[in-house]
């Protein structure tokens, strides 16, 4: 009897540890890999919230791993390597910005052929007509064109400036530099001498060319910067050669920061335009998770996430968020 009790743990312990070893192997190949591939320079603030966004999507779901990655400042060659590296390493879904959709739409199209949900953020493909664009699940994100209406909307409730420049801090970036149309578009409806000016992606360089523009055109009274560290570079440097922003120049913004906060109660930033990032990072990797898991589809495009105008009035209910790294 006990022989038979013996031999009937032996079998049973066996199977359980086969059946674990088999339920373990299940559950491993059941895990879902998403990549998150930007254009903008990791470390930089504003993709920081990104970041949190798609990390924090990720952790809502066990059999869900979210790889955030991208190059370390905005170079489009890098961006594209990044892309092309996280296809080859066959996720189960990809969430990446479309910004330089020429460049992109062989290999994401190829992608997308053999099955790869892959949703965009931040940055859409703008082509014409709809039909050429890269056949994505959705876009989450900002009509770019439109923030830059609105910011220059925004200023001439303000006042109507004399010159004014779009500081683009990523050019060759489509959804930058529809952005910058937007703004120009408007203010020269207006009949306002308006124009872009390349500051490059390197901060302290931008800062020096802006403040070279201001010397070579005095009349210059507004500026629309559309990245929150460039700005805190910016104002320091003019401030520098005693221009008194904020009264001789008037800055319009884009995105939060705690400094950019700062800038607006102090009168030295007007208003900034916000397309919430945080969910750009964290309804991109929900869509893509469930539709590679549960084939569901997701709202059409575009799925706004901004912009919400933010003045001084706004700021004691966004300092807690913004400092938190949700805004």
């Amino acid at each position: 009897m006990k022989s038979n009790l013996k031999t009937g743990l032996f079998i049973f312990l066996v199977i359980f540890l086969l059946s674990s070893i088999f339920l373990s192997s299940f559950a491993a190949e059941k895990e879902y890999k998403i990549y998150v591939v930007v254009h903008g320079g990791i470390a930089d603030p504003f993709w920081k919230v990104c970041e949190k966004g798609a990390l924090d999507a990720g952790a809502l779901y066990p059999d869900l791993k979210v790889i955030y990655t991208g190059p370390a400042e905005f170079k489009l060659e890098e961006f594209i390597a990044f892309v092309e590296a996280a296809l080859a390493s066959k996720p189960d879904a990809l969430v990446c910005t479309l910004t330089a959709p020429e460049a992109m739409d062989e290999s994401l199209r190829a992608a997308i052929a053999k099955g790869l949900p892959v949703v965009a953020i931040n940055a859409p493909d703008l082509r014409e007509p709809v039909e050429s664009r890269i056949p994505v699940l959705t876009y989450v994100g900002e009509d770019s064109y439109f923030i830059g209406v609105q910011a220059a909307l925004e200023t001439l409730k303000r006042f109507t400036p004399k010159r004014a420049i779009f500081a683009n801090h990523h050019p060759g970036a489509t959804n930058i530099e529809a952005r910058g149309r937007g703004y120009i578009d408007t203010l020269k409806a207006k009949g306002v001498m308006v124009e872009s000016l390349d500051i490059t992606d390197d901060a302290v360089k931008g800062a020096e060319m802006v403040a070279a523009y201001l010397k070579a055109h005095p009349d210059t009274d507004a500026i629309f910067c559309s990245n929150t560290l460039r700005t805190e570079t910016i104002i320091p440097r003019l401030e520098a050669d005693g221009i008194k922003v904020g009264v001789d120049v008037k800055i319009a913004q884009m995105d939060c920061s705690s400094k950019i906060l700062e800038y607006i109660k102090e009168g030295k930033v007007m208003f900034t335009m916000d397309q919430q990032q945080y969910l750009q990072g964290y309804l991109g990797v929900v869509f893509a998770y469930l539709n590679a898991k549960y084939g569901y589809t997701p709202p059409p495009a575009p799925v706004s996430t901004g912009p919400a105008t933010i003045t001084a009035e706004d700021i004691p209910s966004l300092e807690s968020l913004v400092k938190e790294g949700y805004r």
